[in-house]
């Protein structure tokens, strides 16, 4: 449990921006779940930029990092922070892989059964498959005219450690646009992906775990 917390703050250790209010609820959603359906199963690999942005009520300022994302299917994700240090999360499989400060731990999700559910949630909204999701969220659905936003309710125990997260959705290719994790502190993390391109061929060395 106490590696499970320490994750937890990584994710959400170093978003801001002003509050979505133009959004009003999807009426029909089963045809807004295909087609994100159909979008994701076709993403065989994606990379971006990202910033990450991190709002603390007792910080005067809010805590910006930023980096590239890779993504491949199936269950290959990496977070490289390269702004203000160097820091990486790599998830493979059943395997994580920390580097910070030039230290390396990687720890096996398998025995772990938070930690591999942590795992599933951040590859399926960094990457907008939410058919990965289980029965242990429950979603609602909303739009504008530029952007679907979907926002995830953990209902089991992880609602302990996060109370919400929205995803904003592209509405012309799906594409996900921004991630936002709320604490049940109401503090939050915020990251906005740019440059983002779909099924490059990425090699299996970035998502390397050794």
């Amino acid at each position: 449990m106490k590696f499970t917390v320490s994750f937890f703050c990584m994710l959400l250790c170093a978003g801001a921006a002003v509050a979505q209010t133009d959004f009003t609820p999807v009426a029909d959603t089963a045809p807004l779940t295909a087609a994100l359906a159909k979008a994701s199963n076709e993403v065989e690999a994606l990379e971006s930029d990202f910033v990450q942005a991190k709002y603390m009520e007792m910080l005067s300022e809010n805590i910006i990092s930023g980096g590239k994302f890779y993504y491949k299917k199936t269950g290959k994700m990496v977070l490289d922070y390269t702004s203000p240090v160097h820091y990486l999360i790599a998830l493979n499989g059943q395997r994580i892989k920390i580097v910070s400060d030039g230290k390396k731990n990687i720890y096996e999700l398998r025995t772990n059964k938070m930690m591999s559910q942590t795992s599933t949630l951040l590859s399926a909204c960094m990457a907008g498959n939410l058919s990965l999701l289980s029965a242990d969220y429950r979603l609602e659905y909303m739009e504008n005219d530029r952007q679907y936003r979907i926002r995830i309710l953990p209902l089991d125990r992880m609602k302990s450690y996060l109370k919400e997260i929205d995803i904003f959705l592209n509405k012309q290719d799906f594409s996900v646009d921004r991630l936002r994790m709320t604490e049940p502190t109401m503090d939050y993390t915020e990251y906005v992906f740019t440059n983002k391109k779909k099924n490059t061929l990425l090699p299996d060395e970035i998502f390397r775990i050794d």
